[in-house]
């Protein structure tokens, strides 16, 4: 999609959200730069008060600090924040694999099966393809899972780990392993074995923060 051109559906500050977040998770907005809200309002084809509304919700998600009559400043990635994200990651992630695997229908399994074909066809893909991948497994997860309250705030913690792997990539081997344990994940999904994906999904977590660790 073109710079400026905003997805049929989506309103202004919902746009200007997306493409804000999306910018400081891949670290195109890196920490601790200043938001310049007047060129992205330009850039995004948004105006003053939609711009405002996607800056509050960054706020909140905790990728902003805004400091009155100071500006907007690109928060810090904080690594000490890790064990936390982790650890309600941990319960969160267990429980939407362990509700998808509970309800899934023969239609989300075709998706599920879909998500597979992709991890069989990225075995030697790029990190960013990885993560993008991930991104992708997880989401289809959470909207089988089918809690959008829990989908919301895992959103928003897995948002945090993905701009916390973006911040330690370059320092890492490929990660494609650690993508690749989705296929055991997606299977258990697909065969209705709950108390299996819950399992995995808890120590794909675990293995995830401990390939941060590493990279540090």
């Amino acid at each position: 999609m073109a710079e400026g051109t905003i997805a049929v559906g989506r309103t202004r500050a919902e746009h200007a959200y997306l493409e804000l977040r999306e910018r400081i998770i891949d670290m195109r907005l890196p920490p601790g730069a200043a938001l310049d809200e007047e060129a992205l309002m330009t850039e995004l084809g948004v105006g003053r008060t939609p711009m405002r509304e996607a800056v509050k919700r960054l706020e909140s998600d905790r990728m902003l600090t805004v400091y009155p009559r100071r500006g907007t400043i690109i928060a810090d990635v904080n690594i000490r924040d890790l064990k936390a994200i982790s650890d309600a990651r941990r319960v969160l992630e267990a429980f939407a694999a362990r509700r998808a695997a509970e309800l899934a229908t023969d239609e989300d399994r075709v998706r599920l099966k879909e998500c597979l074909q992709s991890l069989a066809e990225a075995a030697s893909e790029s990190n960013r393809a990885s993560i993008d991948l991930d991104e992708q497994i997880h989401r289809t997860v959470y909207a089988i899972m089918r809690n959008s309250y829990v989908e919301a705030t895992l959103t928003q913690y897995f948002s945090l780990s993905q701009r916390m792997w973006n911040f330690v990539l370059s320092g890492m081997a490929p990660i494609t392993g650690n993508v690749q344990e989705h296929v055991a994940l997606l299977s258990a999904i697909i065969d209705g074995d709950a108390d299996l994906a819950a399992a995995i999904a808890e120590e794909h977590v675990t293995h995830f923060e401990e390939l941060v660790r590493s990279a540090l």
